[in-house]
């Protein structure tokens, strides 16, 4: 009866041996993805500032040209005559960079006054919405 009490409590110290060794190479794997999807976060915050400097090169280029063809004694009119849409154009390219959608960034910035176990929750893998997921993840989880 003791020899088989001491292989259950084997048995038992084995099974939660390899759980732990399983729950660690989860989290090896949740800390990578957390770090590219840091890294992805830079890349959009980046890109979104480098479209919001072309947004305001664009502006400025346009008040520019205004300025010159004012000074030249030029109107909307003549620029038209050369190309009637260049109007149309212009604000049809400028309203494309404002209305570039980019979600992460958009979710996030949702996200700003928020706790960190929430933003962190929000940024949950895709193939984490089972069961596996801790509870507490499950509970911060937004409902799709």
């Amino acid at each position: 009866a003791r020899e088989s009490e001491i292989k259950n409590l084997e048995a038992l110290l084995e099974t939660e041996a390899d759980m732990k060794r399983a729950a660690e190479e989860k989290s090896v794997g949740l800390s990578q993805e957390l770090e590219r999807m840091r890294a992805q976060f830079s890349k959009l915050q980046v890109s979104n500032e480098r479209l919001s400097q072309q947004v305001d090169a664009l502006q400025q280029q346009g008040l520019k040209h205004g300025v010159e063809h004012g000074h030249a004694q030029r109107t909307i009119e003549s620029l038209e005559a050369y190309d009637p849409e260049a109007e149309a154009k212009f604000a049809a390219a400028l309203q494309s960079l404002k209305d570039l959608k980019l979600p992460l960034l958009d979710q996030l910035e949702g996200l700003k006054d928020a706790p960190m176990d929430v933003i962190m929750a929000s940024l949950y893998l895709e193939d984490d919405t089972g069961d596996d997921a801790p509870q507490f993840i499950r509970d911060l989880r937004p409902s799709s």
